[in-house]
């Protein structure tokens, strides 16, 4: 008796350990279908029960639409549309949790007989669309783009069955590409599809949301449930054949045949990671975007109301881990690894010498911030010490090399997060070299360990390697006739031969071998790259391009001569402008060498290292001539909404016909620059304020005039400065970006000086 209550006790408490199941539910937006794969494989393979959740999977009932069911409570999770959005703005607190689709499946489907080919075809048509459809920011603006009103239309109450299009009681269906036209086609039904898409209408689909309350006060729950859901889909995806049969053995009220479901999953799937998106990815610029565009048929939108529309865990708007991904983080803090002598990728701050910092590490710390790893510096006084620390896994990562055969037995690699030539240095004697054929029998040092050795040996190996400590050795070397040439990658070199003021060397051309920039990983931490990957694809150009630009803009900026570094040397000590060098006819790997120096690789003007010798020339000058000179700022407004409205492509457009404009519009002595992004300088010699002011308002009204391709109007804000006596060149600077400041606060579209 005793041991059957001791069996009993032992249960119950067994029972009790158990983590509480709590129920929940999600609302389908349509009939089932691999529309809803990953939601139906959660909850098939116990990805639901093993957070915690017990998801009852709701059916698609016409009369009762998925936001409403969620903003009753009768429902806690739904899948919507971009039309959420207008139910947001209508003062409905819901929340965008993924987005399954990057791009949507929709489109309007007629019987190919019916010669229905383009949205002005379908005036005075009869369409099946539900009411949640006519609001999809899609098709509203694909119509209004067309300049058809919503009232020309004839809404018919959907029936759910393609074949109605080919029985006459519709002209039109809404439905998804993936689904309904290969339904038609199976019973020989030729079709036509209207896409938004092919009119540059791409927006999200099939957004998994919920409400605000559910956020708030269940904010494990909401963790857990998305999490699941994208486990979910990633194993719908792998696995589309499998999931079918499932979906058509459990969900499969509309007879679909099994051949249509792995159709439509492999559509989907194309749709689901479009643009190399994580799955489930969502962004407010995209929402931003798509406000516009209502605001612009006239629907209201408040800004404001955009706050809290996207579920706010920093980890689902940049990356997706697997659970897997996630244990691994939870277990295991990071030991990253890197000498501090590689600038201007891995280097010491001036005020703590173990302290990292550079391009590596400015990488390495978005990815840290995307995944919320936690990481340990193992610092390391040589590039063999890193290597030592990966091979005995002393150290788990190193942040800067590249793909080597010798590196492959004991480690694995990130993908590229950047990409230079290798260069070589020479004294500055040598004229141009063409290649490294011109160094067969000559001894050349490169950093020990180096991934460019084995391609220089390989190649050529004629060419004695010396192996070095790391490249600042291998310059001193350089200098002291004991090699005859250093290759390295272009940013170091230059940023050594400046900081180490080596006025007798100069780079005399270029390698064909690239360093594509990667992260070292010890081989058995697989799962280690996975997440790195994943951060370095969720890192944006603008990001990149940030990092890049601060460290070799500042690589140049307290030197007077910075030609010489990149090999034009021609006598004089001092500046040689960028005119008397393209005099000489190099050939083409000085040419290149100059683009990359100080040019703009979008809109051709200066850029900014170019900027920087100008303004220290300008000011140099200034000192000794009280020549006065002044510097304009511009600033496009509002250049993220054209980003957003009408893509990069045409924001990228823009700024290269504003370039020209600006161009066009200067004197020959005047030097105009892209200073970032958006933001453009204009160096006005022998210029004070008054004549600056003025030739910024001509600039601003040239600006206003102008007809741009594709946005057709386009305004700038322009901050305003003269040197004075005493100021530093960051002073002069400082006041015009705070004058610009001031000029965007004022309103934009007007000049402000300083």
């Amino acid at each position: 008796m005793k041991r059957y209550l001791f069996f009993l006790f032992f249960c119950f408490t067994a029972l009790l350990a158990q983590p509480p199941i709590e129920k929940i539910s999600v609302k389908l937006q349509w009939a089932d279908q691999f529309q809803f794969a990953g939601y139906y494989i959660a909850k098939e393979k116990g990805f639901y029960r093993d957070v915690g959740l017990d998801v009852t999977i709701q059916k698609f009932d016409p009369k009762k639409l998925a936001i409403d069911e969620v903003m009753s409570g009768r429902s806690t999770y739904g899948i919507g549309r971009s039309s959420l959005l207008i139910d947001r703005m209508a003062g409905k607190d819901v929340v965008v949790l993924a987005a399954i689709f990057q791009t949507s499946p929709f489109i309007l489907l007629s019987q190919k007989s019916s010669d229905i080919q383009t949205p002005r075809d379908l005036i005075g048509k009869r369409i099946m669309m539900t009411e949640d459809f006519q609001d999809t920011i899609s098709i509203r603006a694909m119509l209004n783009s067309q300049d058809i009103r919503m009232g020309e239309l004839k809404f018919l109450e959907h029936s759910f069955n393609p074949m109605d299009i080919a029985n006459g009681k519709t002209d039109v269906m809404a439905c998804y590409i993936s689904n309904e036209p290969f339904i038609l086609k199976e019973k020989g039904i030729e079709t036509n599809a209207i896409n938004p898409e092919a009119y540059g209408f791409d927006f999200y689909s099939d957004i998994l949301f919920t409400s605000d309350s559910e956020v708030r006060n269940h904010p494990k729950r909401v963790r857990a449930f998305v999490d699941a859901t994208l486990k979910g889909w990633e194993y719908a995806f792998a696995h589309i054949p499998e999931t079918a049969h499932l979906i058509r053995k459990h969900y499969n009220m509309q007879n679909k045949s099994l051949e249509s479901l792995i159709y439509e999953g492999e559509v989907l799937k194309s749709l689901a990671y479009r643009g190399n998106k994580p799955l489930g990815s969502i962004s407010v610029d995209k929402f931003r975007r798509i406000s516009d565009i209502y605001r612009v048929m006239g629907i209201h939108q408040n800004e404001k109301r955009l706050e809290g529309f996207i579920y706010d865990d920093a980890e689902y708007q940049t990356i997706h881990l697997s659970v897997n991904e996630r244990s691994f983080l939870h277990t295991n803090k990071i030991r990253y690894t890197s000498t501090l002598s590689w600038p201007p990728f891995n280097f010491h701050s001036e005020h703590n010498h173990i302290q990292l910092q550079g391009i590596a590490a400015d990488f390495w710390k978005l990815i840290v911030d995307r995944t919320d790893m936690e990481t340990i510096f193992v610092p390391s006084s040589t590039w063999a010490g890193v290597l030592e620390a990966i091979k005995t896994k002393t150290a788990d990562v190193t942040l800067g090399t590249s793909i080597s055969k010798d590196k492959e037995p004991y480690a694995i690699f990130s993908k590229p997060y950047a990409s230079f030539p290798n260069v070589i240095v020479t004294d500055k004697t040598i004229n141009f070299l063409p290649g490294l054929k011109a160094l067969e029998g000559k001894r050349v040092a490169i950093g020990e360990g180096y991934s460019v050795i084995e391609s220089v040996t390989s190649h050529y190996p004629s060419i004695t390697v010396v192996e070095v400590e790391d490249t600042r050795e291998a310059l001193k070397l350089l200098s002291r006739g004991r090699v005859d040439a250093v290759i390295d990658i272009l940013p170091v070199v230059a940023y050594l031969i400046n900081a180490d003021h080596h006025v007798d060397l100069k780079i005399s051309g270029t390698t064909e071998f690239d360093f594509e920039v990667r992260m070292m990983i010890r081989n058995d931490y697989p799962e280690l790259k996975t997440i790195i990957d994943k951060a370095i694809d969720a890192i944006t150009p603008a990001e990149r391009q940030r990092i890049l630009n601060h460290y070799i803009s500042i690589t140049y900026e307290d030197r007077i001569n910075y030609t010489w570094i990149y090999g034009i040397v021609v006598g004089a000590l001092f500046i040689i402008s960028i005119f008397v060098y393209r005099q000489f006819e190099m050939g083409k790997y000085h040419k290149r060498l100059l683009r990359m120096a100080t040019t703009d690789p979008l809109t051709g003007l200066c850029n900014r290292i170019r900027l920087d010798e100008k303004l220290l020339e300008c000011h140099e000058y200034y000192k000794r001539t009280h020549r006065t000179f002044s510097v304009m700022i511009m600033d496009l407004d509002h250049f993220k909404r054209i980003n957003d409205t009408y893509g990069h492509l045409i924001g990228d457009k823009t700024l290269v016909n504003l370039s020209q404009l600006v161009q066009e519009n200067i004197r020959n002595i005047d030097i105009a620059g892209r200073w970032g992004g958006e933001e453009f300088m204009i160096i006005c010699p022998e210029t004070n304020l008054d004549g600056a002011k003025q030739l910024a308002e001509k600039i601003k009204s040239i600006i206003e005039e102008c007809d741009f391709p594709h946005i057709h109007t386009l305004t700038c804000s322009f901050g305003v400065s003269e040197g004075r006596e005493g100021d530093r060149i960051e002073s002069i600077v400082g006041r015009a970006d705070k004058a610009l400041y001031r000029a965007k606060e004022e309103g934009r579209n007007r000049v402000c000086t300083a």
